[in-house]
Parts: C-alpha cells; structure tokens; sequence
C-alpha cells in the first residue's frame, strides 16, 4: 500500500492554505508586534516622563547648620531607604558647593533620625581604619586629624566646614558619636605616610611573612618601595618611585598575599596589601581601584562594623550599581558604567537588599574641584533629559527609583540624564537605563563651584 501522505500542520495554521494568505497572515502579525513594540516604548517613556515629574519631592532646603531642623521634608527619603544598612551618597564632581552641603544634612538626618553611625569616605582605608581607631576622640584632635587624613578636596571646601569642624567632633560629646572610616584603596595621606611602613614591617615579622623573602634586605626593599610609593603619590614625582622599586613592589606583594591567603589571615592586613596592589595596577587601573574599595568597604561592613549602620561618601561615578545582566556592552560601558564600586559591593544579594544607592543630578550652573584653577560651566541637559521633566518650581527634589522599578517591574529603557558626571556619557557608551544604576536621585536646580574654607 502506498503511504498516504499526510500535510504537516504548523500550530495556528489550516492545512493547505494557500501561500499568499499565509504570507499576510505573517506580516499581519509582524506588524501588529513591531507595533505593540513601539507602543510600550511610547508608553514607558511617558511613564518615566510622567513618574519623574509626578514624583520629585521637594526638599526644603540643604543648609545643614539651620536651627530647630526637623528633617519633616526627608521623611520620603527615610521612607525609600527603610530598612536599608548602608546608604552611599554621590558627588557628580568633587567640587561641587551645594551637593556638600546637602549630603552634609542628610548624613545628620540618617545619624539622627536613621541610626547610621559610620560615616566612610572615599579617602585612605588604612589611615582612616588604624589611625582614626588609635585617635583619642576629642573635638580638637578630631579636626587635626580629619583635616589630613580625608582627601583636601573635601576638607578644605567652605561647605565641608560644618561637617568636620562641628558635626563630627562634637558627636563625640554625645551619646550617639558618628565614627569616620574610610574604603579608598589610594593609602598615601598622613597617617598612612608616617605610620604605614613601620606597621607593616611589625606586621611582616610578627606573622612570619618577612622570613618567606629571599632574605631581610629584600624585605628592606621592598619597604622602601612601599614608602616611595607613598611619596611619588603625595608630591606627583615619579622619580621618588622608579622602575626597579615597582619591581620590587610587585613581587613583595604577590609574596605576602599568598602568605596570607595560606593563612586564612582575617585582620586588615589583607586588604591593606590589595589596595597596594590595586594603587599599582597597570591594566585598568580605575577597575582595580574600585573593586578594591568594594573589597574595602565590605571588609568595614563585614568586620570592622559588623552591627552598624554606613554612609558612604564617594562620588556618583563609584556608587553606581548597574547590574551584570542589564543592558549595556562594550569595554567602554563596563568602565564608565558596570564596573563599578557599587555594583562589585552589591553583588552580594545580601548587601543588594542592604543597599540604598543615592545619586546627584543637577540642572545648571558651575562646578569646579578647589584643585582646579577654575570652575567650569556645566552642559545643559538634553532637550528630553531627564533634568528637563521636574517641575521648575522644585529647586532642591528627591526622586525614588525603587518604587517606580516595582511598579513597571523594573524597565530596562535607557533615558538621557547627565551622569555619574555633569555631562551625558561618552558618545561610545550605549545608552542607560538611569533606574537600573540608582535607587535615587538627589535633585539640585543650581550647581555651583565649592570655594576654599578660611
């Protein structure tokens, strides 16, 4: 018997029908996708749109030395960082006046009205770990020490007064004092420069690491190399560390971290020498530096602070959290986006869930790092930048991005903002979905260039 043959059937087809209709049954469907498509991006840029200009708060102000301040118009930050055990604030720039100052009044809301008694600067994890624990915490030796061992773009700004010459030093006059450490993995300010080579050579000998060199004046040299590090770092003169210290630099490292990873060593000590390592890396050496401070500060969050609350001060574009599996390519949009403090800290879930991730934006004006010999203008923001969406009556907002990822689960949606500096991204970087890298932005209409304390 002959086979009979049987017509395949694909699913939502009749058998035999003829080519032409299938085919505009195809593009029907096509097209009533491509449209579907194009409406829900219509659709999620008028909710951002309309989220962002619905949903900006307005803070009343971001003086941090007013009297009778009740913080009643922070209330919607506290409510968005609930439960949160640490809270990074960032900076689009290092200079910027009223960013300092508002980040100054919220470090006192979260210390007062929160419980977050850890404040922790991007400046020298070691002298900022060690030095200030040995520190006899009165208000005087507070400021000294404060004033040279944070990086001076900070303690040296008018608006940075407040927060290191009273804030600080008289909390320690309470019952409730604001204790000050530090994540960055650049160890070369003043505790660091007179201390850090005499501790490590007692650490080296203590745990028996300096007898694994090939003999003690290698170890020597390797502790002078450490030393000219710190120094071609203080003063920016390479010569103070040239080729042949590096060498010697590398291989003491390499030594002791493995010494130290046989070990099991729990202390500081590890860190300490990632940093190093980190402070001189050639490949990526920004990537290196914030993975290390990551490393730092879960080492703060894990071991040094293990029951507290944190702040952390560090500039926007180191407290970006952006996700591994979001959008986003390219080696140029891991360095300036992905790979970043925020995100390497929060890939663990746990601190994920602890985590509440504050941003700055600004609108105009001028910024400008005491460093610099003058400030700059800041770019304008695109014509349907973000900026542009929070109503012009808001001159300081606070815009919270967890609630609105919850509501349209999480939209991956790039948008225009200028970010984690005052201007848009490289043109190279693909474009981001702002939502994605903060939980919140901290609104403010006009910037302005901070000036030096008197």
């Amino acid at each position: 018997m002959a086979a009979t043959l049987v017509p395949r059937v694909d699913p939502g087809f009749p058998a035999f029908i003829p080519l032409y209709t299938a085919f505009c049954v195809l593009m029907k469907l096509f097209t009533t996708t491509v449209t579907s498509m194009l409406l829900c991006a219509s659709a999620f840029g008028q909710d951002v749109r309309s989220y962002v200009s619905t949903h900006t708060v307005p803070v009343a102000m971001i003086n941090p030395a007013a009297p009778a301040d009740e913080y009643a118009d922070l209330a919607p930050l506290g409510e968005a960082i609930g439960e949160a055990r640490v809270v990074m604030l960032g900076e689009q720039d290092h200079g910027d006046g009223p960013a300092f100052q508002a980040k100054t009044r919220l470090i006192k809301y979260l210390h007062e009205r929160k419980g977050f008694t850890v404040l922790a600067f991007e400046s020298d994890f070691y002298g900022l770990t060690t030095g200030w624990n040995q520190l006899p915490k009165q208000p005087d030796s507070i400021r000294h020490f404060l004033r040279h061992n944070i990086f001076p773009v900070w303690t040296r700004s008018a608006d940075c007064r407040y927060l290191f010459e009273q804030y600080i030093p008289q909390s320690f006059q309470t019952a409730s004092p604001l204790q000050v450490s530090g994540f960055d993995s650049q160890l070369y300010l003043n505790y660091s420069h007179l201390h850090l080579r005499e501790n490590l050579e007692r650490y080296l000998t203590t745990s028996g690491i300096a007898g694994k060199f090939a003999s003690p004046a290698a170890c020597q040299q390797f502790l002078a190399a450490v030393q000219g590090l710190m120094v071609k770092q203080r003063t920016n003169t390479p010569d103070a560390f040239p080729p042949a210290m590096r060498r010697d630099l590398e291989k003491g490292l390499q030594l002791i971290s493995q010494a130290q990873r046989a070990a099991a060593d729990t202390s500081g000590w590890p860190r300490v020498i990632a940093s190093l390592q980190a402070s001189i890396a050639t490949n990526y050496p920004l990537l290196a530096r914030d993975k290390a401070m990551a490393d730092n500060l879960e080492f703060l969050v894990a071991t040094q602070y293990p029951d507290t609350k944190v702040i952390v001060w560090a500039a926007n574009a180191h407290i970006l959290r952006y996700p591994d599996q979001q959008p986003g390519k390219g080696r140029a949009f891991d360095m300036v986006i992905r790979n970043k403090m925020g995100s390497y800290f929060t890939q663990n879930p746990q601190r994920a869930r602890q985590t509440y991730v504050l941003g700055f934006a600004s609108y105009q004006g001028t910024a400008g790092r005491l460093t610099m010999p003058a400030p700059y203008t800041i770019a304008l923001p695109e014509k349907d930048g973000l900026e542009t969406w929070i109503p012009p009556s808001v001159v300081y907002g606070f815009l919270d991005f967890t609630s609105y990822n919850r509501q349209f689960n999480t939209p991956t949606t790039p948008f225009a903002l200028k970010s984690p500096g005052h201007s848009l991204p490289p043109g190279s970087i693909s474009p981001v979905a702002w939502n994605l890298a903060y939980d919140g932005l901290f609104f403010i209409r006009d910037m302005q260039a901070t000036q030096k304390a008197e």
